[in-house]
């Protein structure tokens, strides 16, 4: 009887020690099944109501697709019945994707477990009322190895910023597996080594970062409007320092800004230039409590729209590469005071009058930029002329000098023809500005308001601004407003 006893007090403590030791993702880790520990609490149950409610939720938030390509998302994870509608703008959104991700990485917060690293579930798949979704095993083993992470079992299995996500998911992109990442405490050494890591694992491959968050918890709504408003602007801007520091400061409030940061830095790393917010709201709409609500919001973060196919008038890799070294040489020419190289005279689409702008830049900040915005000249001769008044006659900035070429970031801006538009067409990203009126002139192209994380408002007055006009001169009558697309290589 006392080996008995014995035994069964070395068993118990065995499984003991396993709930609460991390697992390295691998051969040794249990391919289990994630139960659906929440279903018929923070989400229907029943197969037929939850499917249901969920599709009730993707049309709600079916809207204009934004331009450029979906690199991650973000979403809310509340009970459904709360932010399921606003969560539903960025899974549609994920639905009419083509192709579909082949994996999803969804990044979110321990609420319950505190975890000094985060935890990545190895292998199995996560059980839904709607049918399981299976765990992309290698996925997960190589991030776990980038990171050095390992898996605590107990703080995913009732971890709901990941849960209420899952049979969206599963309805959403059916034929995509999935790993899941909970994050600890605030620290941006980890956002940093996190959104490196799941931009490696994530660059060139069909995958889908997704970060789960609320926003403001417990705060009259018109304070939590406010908080809420600066972790939008962060998204926007793709700003994962910011919104660290906006969170240790007291200035915005996300539960999970860890995951949050670190998807932002991700999707920045894999060639996302802006945040743009899907839906937003808070728990008033389906409490009617106004004096202690939760903030919800969506969003995507994009990267800039493929570049234009030469055969619809675009400049296809080769040519690109071609008028990038082209601009190169006749910077390093005039530096130097040599003769400009030689114009390539084989390519008719160089050969076309276009209109261009050359950005110089030196470790990331502006070191001249010059332009012409009415095509004149043949493309390529245009380019030279160009790279060349950058480099040496922006009023703003001395000579580049012989010393500085080594480090310097070329950046070019072929322009498509002006268009009139008013300020309500304009689109962020997508549009360049000409401001014409009171006798001033200015410019912006399409990538400045992404870099200032701007919106369309801003981005109006931004305008202004630089032609020398007061904020709000674009709503004037005699103001003329111009847009035009820029292919920038």
């Amino acid at each position: 009887m006392r080996l008995v006893s014995r035994l069964l007090s070395a068993l118990f403590l065995a499984l003991c020690l396993l709930a609460h030791a991390p697992l390295a993702a691998g051969a040794g880790a249990l391919a289990e099944i994630r139960p659906a520990a929440l279903a018929g609490t923070w989400y229907p149950a029943d197969p037929s109501v939850l499917a249901g409610s969920l599709e009730a939720f993707l049309r709600l938030g079916r809207g204009p697709r934004p331009e450029g390509r979906v690199v991650a998302l973000v979403v809310p994870h509340a009970g459904h019945r709360y932010s399921g509608s606003v969560a539903g703008a960025a899974y549609a959104l994920a639905q009419s994707l083509d192709p579909p991700p082949r994996s999803v990485v969804l990044v979110g917060p321990s609420h319950h477990f505190p975890l000094p690293t985060p935890s990545i579930w190895p292998s199995g798949s996560f059980d839904t009322p709607l049918g399981a979704i299976p765990v992309d095993q290698a996925l997960a083993a190589e991030l776990t190895k980038r990171l050095g992470a390992g898996f605590r079992r107990e703080a995913d299995l009732r971890e709901h910023s990941l849960e209420v996500q899952m049979p969206f998911l599963r309805l959403a992109l059916p034929q995509a597996s999935l790993v899941t990442v909970l994050t600890g405490r605030p620290d941006l050494a980890q956002a940093r080594a996190l959104a490196s890591a799941l931009a490696a694992v994530a660059k060139d491959r069909p995958v889908l970062l997704v970060a789960s968050t609320d926003l403001s918890h417990f705060h009259p709504q018109a304070q939590a409007q406010e908080l809420d408003a600066r972790v939008a602007d962060r998204v926007r801007a793709l700003d994962g320092p910011g919104l660290l520091a906006d969170d240790a400061a007291g200035r915005s409030e996300a539960c999970g800004v860890q995951a949050l940061a670190a998807v932002l830095m991700a999707a920045k790393e894999l060639g996302a230039t802006q945040g743009q917010v899907l839906a937003q709201a808070d728990s008033a709409r389906s409490t009617g409590d106004y004096s202690q609500v939760v903030g919800y919001m969506s969003a995507a973060l994009l990267a800039p729209p493929p570049a234009t196919p030469a055969a619809s008038g675009g400049l296809d890799d080769g040519q690109q590469k071609r008028l990038r070294e082209l601009a190169r040489r006749a910077v390093e020419a005039a530096v130097k005071g040599q003769a400009p190289p030689a114009l390539p005279q084989d390519d008719p689409a160089l050969l076309r009058p276009g209109g261009v702008f050359v950005t110089l830049k030196q470790h990331g900040e502006l070191r001249g930029c010059i332009g012409a915005m009415v095509a004149r000249r043949p493309l390529a001769r245009e380019v030279v002329a160009m790279a060349v008044e950058a480099a040496l006659r922006d009023p703003r900035f001395p000579p580049v000098r012989t010393q500085e070429l080594d480090g310097l970031e070329l950046e070019l801006s072929v322009l498509s023809p002006m268009q009139p538009c008013r300020p309500e067409e304009v689109r962020v990203g997508v549009d360049g500005l000409l401001i014409e009126g009171r006798g001033s002139t200015g410019v912006l192209l399409p990538q400045v308001p992404v870099e200032q994380g701007w919106d369309r408002r801003q981005y109006l007055e931004g305008i202004c601004r630089k032609a020398g006009l007061p904020r709000d001169a674009w709503r004037e009558p005699g103001v003329r407003l111009q847009c035009f697309q820029a292919q920038v290589f």
